[in-house]
């Protein structure tokens, strides 16, 4: 008798432990932001316009990062600024003045690698490195290594 409560007590672990294993669901990160906003004494509109903001940015990275991409690189913060006005917008109409506000100081606080997406920085620094291989300032990357550099590496 002891062994099968050994048994069924190991199952119920392993069952615990395999049950715990399952990935988070599409909405479980949504549900523990709100609990987070609830529990920081933010109302529901507040906890509402505080999702638009990350919805906003997210659809900012993904919007920047296409156009940069169509563009071969060439894009200007000017024109992510614009894109991020028009998403403010959207913002403004939803959930206030105020909401629209912070988004736009967000994105402004933030660098155009960090709006951007790895696609879209990978673009712009094609169009960085070429203009400055085309100067002379960014070496190739298959140039040889200059004399004094390989005597200096030898083994004497």
């Amino acid at each position: 008798m002891i062994e099968w409560g050994l048994l069924i007590f190991i199952a119920i672990i392993l069952v615990a432990y395999a049950l715990s294993m399952i990935p988070d669901g599409p909405d479980d990160a949504l549900a523990r932001f709100r609990q987070e906003c609830r529990e920081q004494g933010m109302s529901f509109e507040e906890t509402q316009g505080a999702v638009s903001l990350r919805v906003g940015l997210v659809q900012l990275r993904r919007l920047a990062s296409d156009r940069c991409v169509e563009k071969n690189g060439n894009m200007s913060r000017k024109e992510i600024n614009e894109l991020a006005g028009n998403i403010a917008i959207g913002i403004a109409a939803a959930h206030g003045h105020q909401a629209a506000k912070s988004f736009v100081a967000w994105v402004d606080s933030c660098a155009d690698e960090e709006i951007l997406y790895d696609d879209a920085r990978a673009a712009r620094h094609r169009v960085y490195v070429t203009s400055l291989r085309s100067k002379g300032l960014y070496p190739h990357p298959r140039a040889p290594m200059p004399p004094d550099l390989r005597d200096a590496f030898k083994v004497a």
